[in-house]
Formats: C-alpha cells, structure tokens, sequence
C-alpha cells in the first residue's frame, strides 16, 4: 500500500472547557496574502488583519505572502510542497487560514492558487475566512465567489462571514493607515466566526470519526508522535500523483492527544 504521511504536533497540553468539550487551546491561523503586484493596496489589508489577529490571546498567527515563494516554472502541485518547509508545516499545524486577495480581472492571481496547491490533505476539515480587495466598487465580492469552489475541492470550509474592502485607496492610506473604521466592526465579526468554526472543526477532526457507521471498522492508525489512536476524520478523493489507474483515496488523521495530523492513501477508485 502507498503509503504519505504528514505529521505535526501543536506542543501543547489541551486546555479543555469542560461545559463544551472543546479544546481552549489558541487556534493557529496563517494569513496568506495572494499577490505580489506592484504597488498592491492589499498588502496593508493583509498586514493591518494580522496585527489584529496578534492582538487577540486566543489566536496565533504568521503572515505568508506569495510573493516570498521563488515558485517554479517547471513543476505544480503536491510535488513542490517539500521545497517551502514554513508553508507546509504552518499549513499543517493550522486550524484554519485566512485569504487576503485582490480582484483582478473578475478572478484571483495565479501565484496564489499556484501556492494553495501546494496542499491538499493538509486543509481538509479546516476553517477558511476570505478577505477580498478591489480598486473598484465591488469590494472583492467576484473574487470571493470565485474562490469558494477552490476552497470546496481543497478541502477547507469557508465561513459565511467575509471582509469585503472596495475602493481600497480610500480606506487604506499610502503609508498602511487605516481611514475607515467599519471595517475594525466588520474583521471583528469576521475573526470570531472564524474562531468559532475553527474550533469547532479541530474537536471534529480529533474526535469525531467517518468510520462510526461502517460494518466494520477498520483498525485504529497510531500517532506517529505519541502513540495514542488516531481519529479518521475524513476521506478525500483525489487525482492520483503518480496516476494508479484513475484516482486515489486520501484518508485524514488527526491525534486527539497531540494534535497531530497524517494522511495515507488507502485504496483506488476507478
């Protein structure tokens, strides 16, 4: 059996609300921001949000930019994961992510979805927040509503709150300044819907398994790190890389002890 594995433990003991179940351990989420034009508006949205996700004791937080990745040419996808450990491994620590993205053209940039590809059983059962940018009046809500497929197939699940920032001159001076406060009111809504749903879905994925209802269930995949059984949280049907025959079945772990998170292929659809 082909076998990949991708592990990462959250280094912390669990600080449980006894009234909820819920882990109260600060959710991770990175901020990738999706361009890397020159002269970009979007850049003191991206930096602007994360100092406000900085600020909240419940968070934790980094700030990738596309335009850091030396992308290659020759090469795409799970294939090029490897050559940006930070990436990878904030991904895979990760309770969620949040997007800041310019519209360009009725669409998103390339670089970002050359980067968000660079995943994949990594998002699967996370949370998503999308924060879209435009120069003009429609403040990101196209590039929002063309991301949402990607997010659906990458396997992160997008909140129903977003951050729409039109005519972004206005809002965000020069210097990185912001001009508008609605939107503090707005992002503010935004990060706790996003807490929420983060939280929610890393108690699933470390406690609620796929296998409940199966005839039999199959054994239980020990961590890699501590030894404790794992939860099967999810089964992704995916393009095989090398191709098997047509695809291949990605089942996602996650640790409930450690938080930590493996995916293996277990079997072939044709």
């Amino acid at each position: 059996m082909l076998r990949r594995t991708a592990s990462i433990s959250r280094h912390l003991q669990p600080h449980l609300n006894w009234s909820t179940g819920l882990d109260k351990t600060p959710v991770f989420l990175p901020v990738l921001l999706g361009t890397n034009r020159k002269l970009r508006r979007s850049v003191h949205v991206a930096r602007w949000l994360h100092a406000a996700m900085l600020a909240r004791p419940d968070i934790e937080t980094e700030l990738f930019d596309v335009a850091d990745f030396a992308l290659p040419q020759g090469d795409y996808g799970l294939d090029i994961k490897d050559q940006f450990p930070q990436w990878r491994d904030a991904i895979i620590r990760a309770d969620g992510l949040v997007i800041v993205t310019p519209e360009y053209n009725h669409s998103f940039p390339g670089l970002l979805k050359h980067v968000l590809d660079s995943c994949l059983s990594e998002y699967i059962h996370k949370a998503v927040g999308i924060v879209g940018v435009s120069a003009g009046p429609f403040a990101g809500a196209r590039v929002i509503q063309g991301l949402l497929p990607v997010m659906r197939e990458i396997g992160l699940v997008a909140i129903f709150w977003d951050v729409n920032i039109g005519l972004v001159a206005k809002v965000f001076a020069e210097d990185g300044r912001l001009l508008d406060d609605a939107v503090i009111r707005r992002s503010d809504r935004f990060i706790k819907e996003l807490i929420w749903m983060a939280k929610v879905l890393r108690h699933g994925r470390e406690h609620v398994t796929v296998d409940d209802e199966v005839a039999e269930r199959p054994p239980a995949v020990k961590c890699p790190l501590c030894g404790a059984p794992m939860t099967h949280h999810a089964d992704k049907e995916v393009t095989s890389v090398p191709a098997v025959e047509a695809a291949t079945v990605l089942a996602a772990h996650s640790c409930p002890a450690c938080g930590a998170q493996q995916a293996m292929v277990t079997s072939v659809t044709g």
